[in-house]
């Protein structure tokens, strides 16, 4: 079981720095696009479309990593309320739910995402290519994200952060 949790481990860090690579891309073709238009009179056709078919992949390479390190968003009025007693108990249910949603998700999207393959579905944008290219990282980062937070309901809260939702 051990290799498989450090198996997803790698592939998660891995997407991270895959994500990071691809917002570099992101950077790039805005440049490119800026300087074309504005200062060659010759704007790009595939631009804009490159950034919106990447920026979903970033996203969701980004998602399982920023699980993974516990670094999502929250927000803790309610848990903060809390006895401290009731704290690790509230926070397995929370973690329980959002694995529930995340894989939930991850099924929906994933069925999306064969149906725009098997259908030969295509983006609308100037720049056509098949859906699933782009849909397919959806799935991903909602599977390995519930599996995350499936992870983290089993661990114990570090000395001193018991008060974090992790």
């Amino acid at each position: 079981m051990r290799q498989l949790l450090t198996l997803h481990d790698r592939i998660t860090i891995a997407g991270n720095y895959f994500a990071m690579a691809l917002l570099f891309v992101i950077c790039l073709s805005f440049s490119y696009e800026v300087v074309a238009r504005y200062i060659f009179n010759a704007p790009t056709l595939w631009a804009n479309a490159l950034v919106s078919y990447l920026l979903c992949a970033t996203v969701f390479l980004s998602v399982p990593e920023l699980t993974r390190r516990n670094e999502h968003v929250t927000i803790n009025i309610l848990r903060d309320a809390l006895p401290a007693t009731t704290r690790i108990p509230f926070d397995a249910v929370l973690r329980l739910v959002a694995a529930f949603m995340c894989l939930f998700a991850a099924w929906f999207c994933g069925n999306e995402t064969l149906n725009q393959f098997n259908n030969g579905v295509e983006t609308i944008l100037e720049w056509q290519v098949p859906k699933w290219w782009v849909s397919i990282f959806i799935p991903y980062g909602f599977l390995s994200a519930g599996l995350y937070f499936l992870r983290h309901i089993s661990e114990r809260p570090v000395q001193g952060e018991e008060g974090a939702l992790a």
